[in-house]
């Protein structure tokens, strides 16, 4: 067992590219995986990894031991998962990943739920603000909003994502209301800076992509953050609208120009596309799409 988790973390620290990384996905501290991966080291009898300040890089023998050692950790987690498929419940760690704003303002409910269900299930949510690489083996599943660069990731649709504009009736008393998307050059705005399309926000006229590009005066790489700064007055914010939900329900937001506001593919969830989906997990995913589909028409 030891040497088998010694490989776990050995594969880790590759795939990562450091110890810091590695340590922080396995949930251990950094001291801890470089013990694991020393004591390997000493079982083959041949060092594994080129250690600088700056970067770490294998050697031959540490090549060839990671392709192996990558293999035997896979097969381990198909093990793993066949075994869990014939438990009577579900049961073990689950770590998701979710987007801040997406995990902060809907996951709590669903998975505290999910967990009255399954009791035997721990479940520890990781919030962060990813664009690209969206899971990693430390992760069970990831919830993002789509569309996502191609990869080997299996998804499943959550909810529609929507965006619109909105403003504050405190801004809106101050300057005339937009009539058309070309009138937003003229106002003050607040960009989401992790938007995937740029500088510009999409609208639909007549069926057809318009693209403005709005006097982004405020820039804040966090929906919560931007709808923050839109109750607050300082101007208009294009979000989706499950961010901008709450606060139009509780009259902080005013929807503006809808006609004009444009679908943005969906919320996912991805997950690795394995012959054996541990009991687990796959009951998470049926559990949240179950729910969302009741409970949050977005």
């Amino acid at each position: 067992m030891a040497v088998l988790d010694a490989l776990r973390v050995f594969v880790e620290v590759v795939r990562a590219g450091s110890f810091t990384a590695a340590s922080r996905r396995l949930g251990i501290s950094k001291s801890m995986a470089s013990k694991r991966v020393a004591a390997l080291e000493d079982e083959l009898g041949v060092n594994l990894l080129h250690r600088s300040t700056r970067s770490l890089h294998l050697t031959e023998a540490g090549q060839i031991y990671y392709e192996h050692g990558l293999r035997i950790r896979e097969e381990l987690d198909a093990a793993e998962a066949q075994v869990q498929s014939v438990t009577a419940r579900p049961r073990g760690q689950l770590k998701v990943s979710a987007q801040v704003s997406f995990g902060f303002m809907y996951l709590a409910e669903p998975t505290t739920a999910f967990m009255r269900r399954y009791p035997d299930v721990a479940v520890e949510i990781l919030l962060e603000d990813q664009r690209f690489e969206p899971i990693d083996d430390a992760v069970d599943l990831a919830i993002r909003m789509g569309p996502l660069p191609p990869s080997s990731l299996v998804s499943r649709p959550l909810c529609k994502v929507v965006y619109g504009l909105y403003a504050a009736p405190e801004y809106l008393a101050r300057v005339a209301d937009p009539l058309h998307p070309q009138d937003i050059r003229d106002h003050d705005t607040i960009f989401y800076g992790n938007y995937d399309l740029g500088a510009h926000w999409r609208f639909s006229l007549n069926g057809q992509p318009l693209d403005i590009e709005p006097n982004a005066r405020l820039v804040i790489n966090n929906l919560l953050g931007v709808v923050e700064a839109a109750k607050a007055g300082f101007g208009l914010a294009y979000l989706p609208t499950f961010a901008a939900r709450s606060a139009v329900a509780e009259g902080r937001l005013v929807p503006l120009l809808q006609p004009y506001w444009n679908e943005h593919g969906s919320m996912l969830v991805l997950f690795r596309s394995r012959k054996y989906l541990p009991d687990k997990t796959r009951a998470y995913l049926d559990f949240i799409t179950d729910w969302f589909r009741e409970h949050l028409a977005l």
